[in-house]
């Protein structure tokens, strides 16, 4: 397995649809995160949206995501496009809520060649 879409910050973890084992026994930091309390259709509504802003949203657009069912949900900025290499780029602010808990980061991903979006490291 390999990470796929994973966020990290300080405080929050806010998406990681699959992880190493390996990986995944690093990320103790990230308890009590409003990802730790998604649901499984949570972080599907959530990758959905981060996959749509990340391949189609200009800079500045912003996209709302919400589980009714839930309540959990958030907001996905693009703040700006780069490149990094031959590899185009895009910064984004992310906020997410979940259960009484909320954070939020700025976080950078890239274009693989494969067309899959990957944190930048």
């Amino acid at each position: 397995m390999r990470f796929k879409a994973c966020m990290f910050s300080s405080l929050l973890l806010a998406v990681c649809a699959v992880a190493t084992p390996v990986a995944a026994s690093n990320l103790s930091f990230m308890n009590d995160t409003p990802y730790t309390h998604f649901t499984k259709e949570d972080h599907k509504i959530f990758n959905e949206a981060l996959q749509d802003i990340l391949q189609q949203g200009a800079d500045g657009e912003s996209r709302k995501w919400s589980n009714p069912a839930s309540k959990a949900g958030g907001n996905l900025k693009i703040l700006k496009r780069f490149e990094r290499g031959q590899l185009p780029c895009r910064s984004v602010s992310i906020a997410n809520k979940a259960k009484g808990r909320s954070a939020s980061g700025q976080y950078n991903f890239c274009r693989q060649a494969s067309g899959e979006w990957k944190l930048a490291e």
